[in-house]
């Protein structure tokens, strides 16, 4: 038998980083949560990162577990009962983490459908056909860690009876899902551009959108990243080890899916606090008036944002009058939720007085 390697525990590292990504993906997931309550916009998006972070939660705390009874050493340091815990709570970890992509994506999935208009058709089926295909590519994932051995306690107990596929299969399973889900990260990215360029914004305005909806290209290099590392849950022989790196990458593509997703929604807070475009009530700063002279034009101006311009002609004649607003923002990019009144950031009013006499 040749020199055992050394007794090292990376555990300690490895907790400390899921703890470290759950915490900061819970807070952005709760500013996320405050931003969409104080306009009254909750959607399905919202609820589906929500569930991202609670599966993620929840794997970090079997990997926690699993860490503090040796699960990130060299099972040669590791007594029989110690082994057999760590290696069932590693597998245990799995399904969770897996889940949380098919969520996490679908929150991604769900938010561009609310800035997608009617006659966009297609665009609305590949989001759909995202949404169902992921659940059921990453569901399997799930389902097939544990059929794989008949009974699945033959994981993490080999000295019992069982029947078990060959490792290859989860293997070569796991590349296709991680070949679908770094493809639909990368169509998740690329579809706002199709639509984007189309809206009546500003080119910065354009710009800045679809950055915020394109960062699933960030999520797609997390995961060709772990690509590489995929073949060692193929290895049943210290399995404690060699799990480590794919559960460190792991990991790390999940919080950067959830720190992606999150990032849009949290515009509105940007809004709010930093630039001002948004006061106390949650919408557009008020127009503030004042008056050029006594012909009755007057020019206004928003905090932070651009100017406003009134011209009235005639506005001292009595009588109703015919107002037209013409009005463009990026604004028009956001979803529309029913009862809510929205605002703009560009108004110009046009106004003349009308005779009485053919009122």
């Amino acid at each position: 038998m040749g020199m055992l390697p050394p007794d090292e525990d990376r555990g300690p590292h490895l907790v400390a980083m899921f703890w470290t990504y759950t915490s900061i993906a819970a807070a952005m997931t709760g500013l996320r949560f405050y931003a969409r309550l104080q306009i009254r916009a909750v959607g399905l998006d919202d609820w589906m990162m929500l569930a991202t972070v609670i599966l993620f939660a929840i794997a970090t705390s079997f990997v926690t577990y699993m860490a503090s009874i040796g699960g990130s050493r060299h099972v040669y340091y590791l007594t029989m009962e110690q082994t057999l815990r760590a290696v069932k709570f590693s597998w245990i970890s799995q399904p969770w983490a897996i889940f949380c992509f098919a969520t996490g994506k679908a929150s991604v999935a769900f938010l561009t459908l609310r800035f997608i208009g009617r006659n966009t058709f297609w665009r609305k089926w590949i989001l759909y056909y995202i949404i169902v295909t992921i659940f059921i590519a990453n569901g399997l994932g799930c389902i097939i860690t544990f059929v794989q051995c008949d009974p699945p306690r033959a994981l993490w107990t080999p000295d019992i009876p069982a029947k078990c596929w060959d490792p290859s299969v989860q293997l070569h399973y796991n590349y296709f899902l991680s070949a679908y889900n770094i493809a639909a990260d990368i169509v998740l990215a690329i579809l706002p551009a199709t639509f984007i360029s189309g809206l009546n914004l500003r080119r910065e305005k354009k710009i800045a959108l679809c950055v915020l909806l394109s960062l699933g290209f960030v999520a797609a290099i997390f995961s060709g990243l772990k690509v590489r590392y995929l073949d060692k849950l193929g290895a049943r022989t210290d399995f404690t080890w060699n799990a480590y790196d794919i559960q460190v990458w792991t990991g790390a593509e999940a919080f950067v899916m959830m720190v992606c997703g999150n990032v849009p929604p949290l515009q509105v807070l940007w809004d709010r606090y930093v630039t001002h475009k948004l006061d106390s009530s949650w919408s557009r700063t008020p127009l503030k008036y004042h008056s050029n002279g006594s012909n009755g034009n007057y020019s206004g101006s928003e905090k932070s944002g651009p100017s406003r311009h009134l011209n009235s002609s005639n506005s001292s004649q009595k009588g109703p009058s015919h107002t037209q607003v013409v009005a463009a923002s990026y604004d028009a990019a956001l979803p529309r939720y029913p009862g809510q009144i929205y605002a703009t950031t560009n108004v110009e009013v046009h106004g003349h007085a009308v005779n009485r006499d053919f009122v």
